[in-house]
């Protein structure tokens, strides 16, 4: 009963709210107000290069943390090498990744 109840008044809400948005036609905007008009900016290429190089240390940070534990995991467990040598590969590999951006950003942000 009581969920028909929650239901009910669900239901109830949501019909009574369909006429609160109620959308007028266009609106001229003044020059002061397209002035601080901002939305469809693509960003910079130094924004996307220092996010690209971010988003490669955090990777690498991620594949350090996941070597490590497998590394400490093939001490405790020899079966666990493979498991190890391929977590340490997977970190070299992010750390080559993190290089390449790094450089790429640091051009990027260099170049006028």
């Amino acid at each position: 009963m009581r969920g028909k109840v929650v239901g009910v008044v669900a239901a109830a809400a949501l019909l009574a709210s369909v006429g609160i948005a109620n959308a007028e036609g266009p609106v001229k905007l003044t020059d002061g107000q397209l002035d601080k008009i901002t939305a469809g900016a693509s960003p910079t290429s130094a924004s996307v290069a220092a996010n690209v190089a971010t988003t490669g240390a955090l990777n690498f940070a991620g594949a350090v943390n996941t070597a490590v534990a497998a590394n400490l995991a093939a001490t405790a467990s020899p079966s666990a090498v493979g498991t190890a040598v391929a977590a340490d590969l997977g970190a070299a590999a992010a750390f080559n990744n993190l290089v390449a951006a790094s450089t790429s950003a640091a051009i990027i942000a260099g170049t006028p």
